[in-house]
C-alpha cells in the first residue's frame, strides 16, 4: 500500500536534520514525488537534508492558493498510481495554515496510509514558549487585510478570550507585523498576556511575553521582515 508522508519543513534553518526524526529523514529521501506549495519548498527540504544533488529531481505537484478544481482533478490521478508521495509546506507542518489538507483527503479516499511526521511547527513552538494557557486555544491564521473582515476577526478573538477563555494565536505576513503588534496594544485589555514569537528555531529568535500594559511601556520589537506568531491569553 502506498503512503502519503506529511513532512514538516524548516522554519528558516538550513540544516534540517536536527529538527526531523530519523524516520522522517528517511521518508523524505525515498519519496520521488512531492506535493508542495512551491518547487522551492521541496528544494529547501531536500537541501536541508543534504540530498539535493545533480541528477534526477523528484516530481513536484504544486498545490497552493492558485490551485483550482482542474488542478485537484489532476492531483487525484497521483493517488491512483503506486509510489509514496511526500507532502511539504513552505515552512513548518503541512496542512496547518496551508492548503495541503486537500492532498491528505485524497490519500484517505484512495485508501492510502497517511503518516504525519514530527517536525517544527511555529504555532506549537510559540504556544509552548509563551507561558500562556495551553489547555484551550484557537489559531486564527492570517488576519484579513479588508478592514471590515479584520474587525470581525478581532471580535472573534476577543470573544474567544472573554467567553471561552481560549488563548488566541494568529500571524501576519512579515511586512504587516508592526501593524498587528500596534493593533494588539490598541484593542486588547492591558492585563492580558501578549507573546511575540519571531524567527523561531533561528539563532536570532525572539520569544518574549509581557502583559499588554507592559508592552505599551517598552520599545517596539524589531519585527520587520521576520516570520512571526502572536499569542494572546490570560
Amino acid at each position: 500500500m502506498s503512503t502519503l508522508h506529511v513532512l514538516p519543513n524548516g522554519l528558516g534553518t538550513k540544516d534540517l536534520r536536527p529538527w526531523l526524526a530519523p524516520e522522517s529523514v528517511e521518508a523524505a529521501l525515498t519519496c520521488r514525488r512531492f506535493v508542495a506549495e512551491s518547487q522551492s519548498a521541496v528544494n529547501r527540504l531536500l537541501s536541508g537534508l543534504g540530498a539535493l544533488r545533480d541528477g534526477p529531481r523528484p516530481e513536484v505537484f504544486l498545490l497552493n492558493e492558485h490551485s483550482d478544481a482542474r488542478d485537484l482533478v489532476e492531483l487525484s490521478r497521483w493517488f491512483r498510481t503506486e509510489g509514496d508521495i511526500g507532502l511539504v509546506s513552505d515552512a513548518g507542518c503541512p496542512a496547518v495554515a496551508d492548503p495541503g489538507a486537500a492532498a491528505v483527503r485524497m490519500a484517505h479516499h484512495a485508501g492510502w496510509t497517511v503518516v504525519p511526521h514530527v517536525g517544527p511547527s511555529s504555532i506549537l513552538l510559540a504556544l509552548m514558549g509563551s507561558g500562556l494557557h495551553g489547555q484551550s486555544f484557537a489559531f486564527k491564521g492570517y488576519l484579513p487585510r479588508d478592514a471590515s473582515r479584520r474587525d470581525k476577526v478581532w471580535k472573534e478573538i476577543l470573544e474567544g478570550l472573554n467567553r471561552r477563555r481560549e488563548t488566541q494565536l494568529f500571524m501576519e505576513p512579515p511586512y504587516r507585523n508592526l501593524q498587528a503588534f500596534t493593533e494588539c496594544l490598541e484593542r486588547l485589555p492591558g492585563d492580558l498576556g501578549l507573546c511575540v514569537a519571531a524567527d523561531l528555531t533561528l539563532p536570532e529568535a525572539l520569544l518574549t511575553t509581557y502583559t499588554v500594559d507592559e508592552w505599551r511601556s517598552r520599545p517596539v520589537p524589531a519585527l520587520a521582515k521576520r516570520p512571526c506568531i502572536f499569542v494572546v491569553g490570560a
